[in-house]
């Protein structure tokens, strides 16, 4: 007796090795754009740098406070960069001729850059004016320290009662001082007017002047 098979129809498999493709996200160009901008200006701001280094000069600026009349000398000095092309009135070290040697016009505190309006060969006198200079002892000038600029009167000092009041005191303005430790003595330069320094130097060399202060004009 036959026996029939049956055959079972088979249904197609499902291809179950199918990949799913990955979905792919796509960076927006605005990013890109940033990206390459913070790169270009990475570039330029060090180009920027390398160049304000690179393209520098320096002048000079005295390294301790200088008085006015005072001689500057090399150990005086010290250096300052600045961008090439900088508008300045500095004097550039290749100019180190044109400083060393050289008075100072002004005073000149510590840091201060040297120009070439603030120095010169000697201090000028000026039209009407005579440099006087007056050796004192401390009981003839006053106890604070005089400065360059300072306006001081001259008065005569009697040698005798019968002297006192002879002459009228000379106002004049402070040039420089300096101390002399040996005689005990602070020699003071000051401007007079030229027709008073001939009697003023006379009575200074015979020690028969004496100084104040006074009041700056307003």
């Amino acid at each position: 007796m036959a026996i029939a098979t049956a055959t079972r129809a088979e249904t197609p498999a499902r291809n179950e090795d199918s990949s799913i493709a990955p979905v792919r996200t796509r960076r927006s160009w605005v990013w890109k754009a940033g990206a390459v901008a913070i790169i270009v200006a990475g570039a330029l701001a060090g180009v920027f740098i390398y160049s304000s280094i690179s393209n520098t000069e320096q002048v000079f600026v005295v390294s301790r406070d200088l008085a006015r009349g005072d001689v500057i000398s090399q150990t005086d000095l010290s250096t300052l960069d600045i961008a090439e092309g900088q508008s300045t009135q500095g004097i550039a070290v290749a100019d180190s001729s044109d400083v060393i040697g050289r008075v100072a016009t002004v005073d000149l505190p510590k840091g201060s850059m040297v120009t070439k309006s603030a120095l010169a060969s000697a201090l000028s006198v000026p039209d009407g004016k005579a440099l006087v200079g007056l050796s004192l002892k401390p009981a003839q000038l006053p106890a604070q320290a005089l400065v360059a600029g300072d306006r001081v009167a001259i008065v005569p000092v009697a040698t005798d009662a019968a002297a006192a009041g002879d002459s009228a005191a000379v106002t004049g303005v402070v040039s420089d001082t300096t101390r002399d430790d040996a005689a005990g003595t602070t020699i003071v330069d000051v401007y007079v007017s030229e027709t008073t320094a001939a009697d003023l130097t006379s009575r200074a060399s015979a020690g028969a002047v004496a100084i104040y202060l006074t009041p700056e004009e307003k």
